[in-house]
């Protein structure tokens, strides 16, 4: 396991400095990979999203969970549940604004917790999202095939 636990970060690593954020024309930033990215990288970005299409939050999300991954001491799931949300309430009302199903987060939030409070409750939604993507960012590095 620690020998896997190597290989994730080490991935993890190569990952991160293969994303870059870059401007669109109206002034927003976004997050992609460098067009000399190994195939790998790809695969793993589209495993991450799943069913989804590509999206700007999600790749944000990957690269920060790429961060924290390639920096854990320790247990990689641990280091993923401790990435904090926003703390900016109109960051965190960007987010649910970005995509429609975002509200999806509010509502699972809502059935498993007891938050009352909206801000509480924009920050777990988001850190459930931050969480979903660093568990199958952990998950597609796991599955990369080492090229020796």
């Amino acid at each position: 396991m620690l020998n896997e636990s190597y290989q994730v970060k080490d991935l993890a690593e190569k990952l991160s400095q293969a994303l870059t954020t870059d401007k669109r024309d109206n002034g927003s930033e976004f997050v992609h990979l460098k067009d000399n990215a190994a195939a790998w990288m790809t695969e793993v970005i589209r495993s991450v999203h799943g069913e989804k299409l590509p999206d700007d939050t999600t790749y944000a999300f990957i690269s920060k969970c790429a961060d924290v991954i390639a920096d854990a001491a320790d247990d990689l799931n641990d280091a993923i549940t401790a990435i904090e949300p926003d703390v900016y309430t109109h960051n965190l009302t960007a987010w649910l604004h970005s995509r429609a199903d975002h509200v999806y987060y509010l509502t699972e939030v809502l059935e498993e917790s007891e938050v009352k409070d909206g801000f509480q409750l924009l920050a777990a939604a988001q850190q459930k999202q931050i969480q979903e993507v660093g568990f199958a960012l952990i998950s597609a590095l796991e599955s990369v095939e080492v090229q020796s």
